[in-house]
């Protein structure tokens, strides 16, 4: 396979909140008309045709809590194990991942979510009268937003909480989503199964830097590095192919052991591709393999990039626009691949494969990959991700349902018809090929009147068990 190709920009479809949050009012006519342009753009980004991808835009409150934490996620990754194992306790958070492996390329912290039925989010949009002002007073409620925001010692100590307020808003984003759907495919199985299970998991993800690598490694070797007090310049790390932006206006903050800590913000740079233009991604220096989320629906904010460099003893860090202009989120559909870019204030709603079996294929699951910025070998990627799933009990149906991995396998020279209503054609079907053979085949891990435990337990068997197909990379 190839080292790099061009990927398609794809800028995601977006609905406001305030239009979305008229599903959950009894009240909003069938014909309304925001309703409608809700319900048609979840048909069409979200159905067969489309990606199966989508933005939620002008969300109140949750923006300022997203640039709360995603900085603790590095901060918690590059912790010496002792003190991050107290953090993690304190404030019930666990990990999937070996967090003593310094080559590991990704750091997870996670939580488990109930959800209360409650409306949070929609209920203050009705208290502040929103829905019927519109915008303006959207932008008010997101103004004072603002001042909440607290330093990153603060944050630290609350890391649980903010944690469980941002994954409980982000569950309200995929309840009503999950209606919406349920709206224009019938059958209502989707938001029942997600409010019956009630609970979800949120994931604080990182996703490390060779520069972070080269930090564990370098701990683990030698005694604990203590901060000096005195001024020092900071130098990058001089890794081979490293670009450094020029647009950086650094302020100071400090870290747990009150070390100086430079957090850069981009001075209004722009990328200038736009939407059907191709952009340069990576195929095999991956942060995460090309896979399907198996539950129903995978609601994340948009990434934060930190650039790192370190001054002597001390660590550095900036914060990046995101590098060429996309968030290295990359989709595969209908043989092209996808560089997906979305405001870095809306929330991005991915279809699972649960969601895609409970539709019979009336919905779309997303074949994804998280890709390394090709240059940038000092960034790291911080964002935050809630699951949302069925019961384990919940019977799932096969009868009839063939999903897009098989097609594309039985299909060749296919032709992709995004929601956007552009065309797109990829003749290339060894790298086609090539990414597939990475997937375990949906009928080799789901049959007939399997639950979702079981069929859970099957796909992670197949994709990173013992003899799984993604089990050494």
């Amino acid at each position: 396979m190839a080292k790099t190709a061009a990927a398609t920009v794809l800028d995601l479809a977006e609905v406001s909140f305030s239009d979305l949050a008229l599903l959950q009012s009894p009240e909003t006519p069938a014909d309304d008309r925001r309703r409608r342009r809700v319900l048609d753009t979840v048909a069409t980004e979200l159905g067969r045709g489309g990606s199966g991808l989508l933005a939620i835009a002008q969300v109140p409150r949750v923006g300022a809590l997203r640039r709360r934490l995603l900085p603790l996620s590095r901060r918690l990754a590059l912790m010496d194990h002792p003190s991050r194992s107290q953090i993690l306790k304190k404030h019930g958070l666990g990990s999937d991942v070996p967090l003593k492996n310094p080559d590991r390329s990704v750091s997870s912290f996670a939580k488990l979510l109930r959800h209360s039925g409650k409306f949070a989010l929609v209920e203050l949009v009705n208290e502040t009268e929103s829905i019927s002002n519109g915008f303006d007073c959207l932008e008010k409620v997101h103004d004072s937003d603002g001042s909440e925001e607290a330093n990153g010692d603060d944050d630290m100590e609350n890391v649980g909480e903010l944690v469980e307020e941002l994954g409980l808003y982000m569950m309200e984003l995929g309840i009503l989503i999950a209606r919406a759907c349920d709206i224009v495919i019938g059958g209502g199985q989707l938001e029942q199964s997600i409010t019956d299970f009630g609970t979800a998991k949120a994931r604080l993800i990182h996703y490390h830097s060779e520069l972070d690598n080269i930090i564990m490694r370098e701990k683990e070797s030698s005694t604990k590095r203590k901060c000096s007090s005195k001024k020092v310049p900071v130098k990058p790390y001089q890794l081979g192919s490293q670009r450094r932006s020029e647009s950086l206006s650094p302020c100071c903050i400090k870290s747990d052991d009150r070390t100086p800590v430079m957090v850069g913000k981009d001075n209004d740079s722009r990328d200038t591709s736009v939407q059907g233009k191709a952009s340069e991604i990576s195929l095999l220096n991956l942060w995460q393999e090309w896979h399907y989320d198996f539950g129903i629906l995978t609601i994340l904010t948009p990434p934060l990039f930190l650039g790192g460099s370190e001054g002597e003893k001390c660590l550095v860090n900036q914060e990046y626009h995101h590098p060429i202009g996309h968030t290295h989120l990359q989709l595969c559909n209908g043989r092209k691949i996808f560089s997906v870019r979305c405001s870095p204030e809306s929330f991005i709603v991915q279809v699972g494969e649960a969601a895609d079996i409970l539709s019979r294929g009336k919905l779309k699951s997303t074949l994804h990959s998280v890709s390394r910025p090709l240059s940038f070998t000092d960034v790291s990627r911080e964002t935050f991700v809630v699951f949302l799933q069925p019961s384990w009990d919940k019977t799932l149906s096969y009868s009839g349902y063939t999903s897009d991995t098989e097609e594309q396998l039985s299909h060749k020279n296919g032709t992709s018809i995004l929601g956007n209503g552009s065309a797109g054609y990829c003749d290339e079907d060894m790298r086609m090929q090539e990414i597939l053979e990475k997937i375990p085949p949906l009928s080799s891990r789901l049959t007939e009147g399997m639950t979702f435990a079981e069929f859970s337990r099957q796909t992670t068997k197949q994709y990173y068990g013992g003899g799984g197909i993604q089990h050494n990379n």
